[in-house]
Order: structure tokens, then C-alpha cells, then sequence
């Protein structure tokens, strides 16, 4: 722990998160073991329903199961399969958040089903060259599978996030910049890590060999949205051993992303203020009021649907 954190202490976002890090969470152990006397019910599987950590985090949950002392379940708010040991749980129960109550800004059924059809020609964009000249490097047959699991299972156009497999071979794409795929667009979320404009560092991905899919297009902007997480802050956690799980989790985050197409390049809305850092000039009246790091997904994208 103490080689990883003098290491970071060279990096320039290292005293910003290992400050509020260390103040948000230097309780995380007494919390944790007192959590494993606290939290004594019967491990069972749930469908849904939504557990409490000893930090305090609540987190929506669908299929819960349990296998050697940890709960295994998709989180409800991000999508991803995540895991936690018992004792970083304080409770259980199987109240299930209304999404409109609970700030949950996924996307509904009929918001997915208008979904506009990119003008762009079917195939795959290897490079982002290859994109600026919307000239797909090949065309090539693709399945298109979900990201939970480890046999992924196929899934239809309206998913956001996936996987794409060659349907020959079955192998997993990987290394290109772009997908079009039955008249949607999707970005390959390593490229966007690799193209990010320069002050959207330290930021990662679960699953960066995976494609999300374009939900605004326009003559200046390309809109999407992706779960990641400041590295920084998420090894910090991970070195903290099986209490940090409880806090690592928590940490993933769907954040709002355009492609620039003037810039040629990603800007990735890491929390409040930098989304209005990238609003100010270009429509100052949907400047938010920040009150802490997260910002109102829907409300971002209906501004950048006036500035695309």
C-alpha cells in the first residue's frame, strides 16, 4: 500500500483523490469489521432487491447469489456484474428503487426504440482515420452479445453496451475505433480512453475491448454514454484488501461522453464541473448548479441535442 501510494504521489491527480479518498473513507475498516457482526442474515438468493455496505452505499441489485462467503449480482444502476464480500454488507432487503425516484437515468424502452439511425455506411472503422473519411475499413458479418456473464448471450439492437463477435470464428473484436451495426453507430470504449482529450485523465473501464452504443448525432457532436471509473481512485480501493471491494463498486459511474468532431477527439464529462467546463462557451444558460461530483444525465443530453 505504502510503494502504491508513493508511486501515485507523481502523478498530478494523486493529492486530489488520495485526500478526499482517505477523509471519505477512514472509518472503511472499523465499518467493515463491525459490519461482519452486524449483518447476520440468511444468505439467500434474491431476484432483486437492494443491499446497504458498511459504508453506507446503497446499491440496486438484480439476480443476487452467494459462493464462498461473497454476494455475487448485476448492479441495477450501471448494468455490470459485481461482487462483495460478506462482511462489507450491512444490510439487505428486497425493495427495489422506483428509477424515478431513485436518480437511476438509464434509458427507457421507448427513448431507445426513437433512436435515430446513423447516416454512416455500414462495416468496421478501424481507425479513427478511417472515421473522419466515413469509409469503413471492411465489412465483415458480427454478432453482437451482452457484456454479463461468462457465456455471453446474444442481444438485439436496443442494448447500449455490448460485445462484438466475428460470426465465423467467434472470436471477440477488438482494436478498432468504430462499429456501424444494423444502422447504429457504436464506439469502441478503449479508443475512447486512446483519443480522450488530455485533461479527461485518469480515467478507466471494466471493460474496455467493449462498445457502447451512439445515442445523439450531429454535425458537431456524437453523444454516448459510459461506465468507468478514476483509476487512481479505484486502486486505492482494490489495495485496501476485501474492504475496499465495498467501496470499489461504488466507484463505476455512467458518465456522458461526445466525440468532437471539430476537435477530433473525446471529452469525457468526469463529474459536474467539467461537463459545465465544457458547456460555458458554447450554452452558458445549461450551466448546472454543482452540488457534488455527479450531474443530471438526461439534462446533459438534452443540451448537447440543442448543440449537436
Amino acid at each position: 500500500m505504502e510503494e502504491f501510494a508513493k508511486h501515485l504521489k507523481t502523478s498530478d491527480n494523486f493529492i486530489y483523490f488520495y485526500e478526499n479518498f482517505l477523509m471519505k473513507y477512514k472509518y472503511l475498516f472499523v465499518l467493515f469489521f463491525a459490519g461482519s457482526l452486524v449483518f447476520a442474515q440468511e444468505r439467500k438468493p434474491m431476484k432483486e432487491g437492494t443491499l446497504t455496505t458498511v459504508t453506507g452505499e446503497k446499491i440496486p441489485f438484480k439476480d443476487l447469489t452467494w459462493k464462498n462467503g461473497k454476494a455475487y449480482y448485476i448492479n441495477a444502476s450501471n448494468k455490470l456484474q459485481e461482487e462483495l464480500f460478506e462482511p462489507s454488507i450491512k444490510e439487505i432487503t428486497d425493495q427495489f428503487p422506483n428509477p424515478e425516484s431513485s436518480g437511476n437515468t438509464s434509458f427507457s424502452a421507448a427513448e431507445i426504440a426513437s433512436l435515430k439511425k446513423t447516416s454512416l455506411p455500414e462495416g468496421i472503422y478501424a481507425t479513427k482515420a478511417d472515421f473522419a473519411a466515413k469509409q469503413p475499413s471492411k465489412i465483415q458479418k458480427l454478432t453482437k452479445k451482452g457484456l454479463i456473464g461468462f457465456e455471453k448471450t446474444v442481444v438485439n439492437d436496443d442494448a447500449l453496451d455490448c460485445f462484438f463477435y466475428d460470426q465465423t470464428t467467434d472470436r471477440k473484436l477488438k482494436n478498432v475505433f468504430a462499429v456501424v451495426y444494423n444502422g447504429d453507430l457504436y464506439f469502441n470504449v478503449q479508443s475512447i480512453l486512446n483519443n480522450r482529450n488530455k485533461t479527461d485523465r485518469a480515467q478507466g473501464s471494466d471493460f474496455p475491448n467493449s462498445f457502447t452504443k451512439v445515442t445523439i448525432q450531429g454535425e458537431n457532436y456524437f453523444y454516448t454514454e459510459v461506465v468507468l471509473a478514476n483509476i487512481w481512485a479505484k486502486g486505492l480501493a482494490y489495495n485496501m484488501g476485501p474492504a475496499g471491494g465495498a467501496m470499489a463498486s461504488t466507484l463505476n459511474q455512467s458518465k456522458g461522453v461526445v466525440w468532437d468532431v471539430k476537435n477530433d477527439e473525446f471529452n469525457i464529462f468526469k463529474n459536474c464541473a467539467d461537463y459545465n467546463d465544457f458547456i460555458r462557451d458554447k450554452a452558458p444558460h445549461d450551466i448546472l448548479n454543482c452540488k457534488n461530483d455527479f450531474y443530471d444525465q438526461v439534462f446533459v443530453r438534452r443540451t448537447i441535442e440543442k448543440i449537436k
